[in-house]
């Protein structure tokens, strides 16, 4: 009996803050036109009581406001000998952060076979400018791999990244300054180019 109630009440004040969330957000179409002498700031309140479900404005949806493009991500295959190509959506709201999106797309692979070459990447930035990308990156030591691996990570990079007809080439940074190499074992130049 006690679970049987407790289990209704979490039910209902889940409900309650659904409800209660519906209708906050009007569309500027829906608010109605004030003077403009008068204006008075919108206030809302999370403990309101919940709207019929005929005046309920349907929720924003920021997402709406994405963008999606289909790439091809590249991973290692379950030896680490040579790349995977995978077919991935990525979502973004301006032109420039889709080379972002396609950058943490690397980090991680929808496959479990797939091994994810920039796993332990964190990316900080990827800005274009006249057909060069510059991405600035830093790496936890689990990142670091073996010599072929790098080769694969590198033409993983390449391989992604020029699949965008804009970029001619493409500078690595890590934490803001160019290095020889990422990991020690392959050069890095500045830039890669197409």
């Amino acid at each position: 009996m006690h679970h049987r109630l407790l289990r209704n009440t979490i039910i209902g004040i889940g409900m309650l803050g659904l409800l209660s969330a519906c209708g906050q957000t009007k569309s500027p179409a829906q608010q109605p036109l004030a003077s403009p002498a008068v204006s008075k700031p919108q206030v809302t309140s999370s403990s309101s009581t919940p709207a019929s479900a005929s005046q309920a404005a349907p929720p924003a949806t920021p997402a709406s406001d994405n963008k999606s493009l289909k790439i091809k991500a590249y991973y290692g295959d379950e030896s680490g000998e040579k790349l995977v190509e995978q077919e991935t959506n990525i979502s973004y709201q301006q032109d420039d952060e889709k080379y972002m999106a396609a950058l943490k797309a690397l980090s991680g692979s929808a496959d479990s076979k797939n091994i994810a070459l920039f796993k332990g990447f964190t990316f900080h930035s990827a800005a274009a400018k006249n057909g060069l990308l510059t991405i600035n990156v830093s790496m936890a030591p689990e990142a670091r791999l073996g010599s072929g691996g790098e080769a694969l990570l590198l033409q993983a990079l390449k391989k992604t990244i020029f699949q965008f007809s804009e970029i001619n080439s493409i500078d690595v940074l890590v934490d803001g300054k160019s290095l020889e190499s990422l990991m020690g074992h392959m050069d890095l130049p500045h830039p890669i180019k197409r």
